[in-house]
């Protein structure tokens, strides 16, 4: 069984979500939401990310890290504070001698949904169906669960 903790960066709420497994069974362990007001200064939101990141690989200890990558985006404004999100929750894994892997939100949609071009309430009930767990309304969570399930299934495959 590996433990994958998966993370859907995003401006001001970076969903994460922690499961174990093999490519047949996913368990969920946690999940949840790190939140920073709209507003708040790019230096505190980042050192703030920084560190609620860093608390929860030490917490709990995933052997793998399962990031979305950066997509394309007509909002250059938006692009550049996921990018930069990105850059900080990348440093924070690095720094705590984790692999890391990396996939586009049309894979993800795919492994989990069978289809790259599903809608957020088709991931929501898959995630529901796989995991057991209720993630209505919680689009950032759902996403970081489907991003670990990626994660899990396509190093599982690589390594049989």
């Amino acid at each position: 069984m590996v433990k994958v903790l998966g993370i859907d960066p995003g401006t001001h709420r970076v969903g994460w979500g922690l499961i174990e497994g093999t490519v047949t069974k996913q368990r969920h362990l946690a999940s949840g939401c790190i939140e920073v007001p709209p507003h708040t200064e790019l230096g505190s939101y980042l050192q703030n990310l920084y560190s609620e990141i860093t608390l929860l690989l030490k917490t709990h200890q995933p052997e793998l890290v399962a990031i979305e990558k950066l997509f394309f985006q007509k909002n250059a404004k938006t692009a550049i504070s996921v990018a930069q999100a990105r850059g900080v929750i990348l440093l924070a894994i690095v720094e705590n001698n984790l692999p890391f892997v990396e996939y586009s939100p049309n894979t993800i949609k795919s492994v989990v949904a069978g289809n790259g071009q599903s809608d957020k309430k088709t991931i929501e009930r898959m995630i529901r169906l796989l995991l057991g767990v209720d993630t209505a309304n919680v689009d950032d969570t759902s996403d970081a669960l489907a991003i670990a399930i990626t994660g899990l299934i396509y190093t599982q495959k690589s390594q049989n």
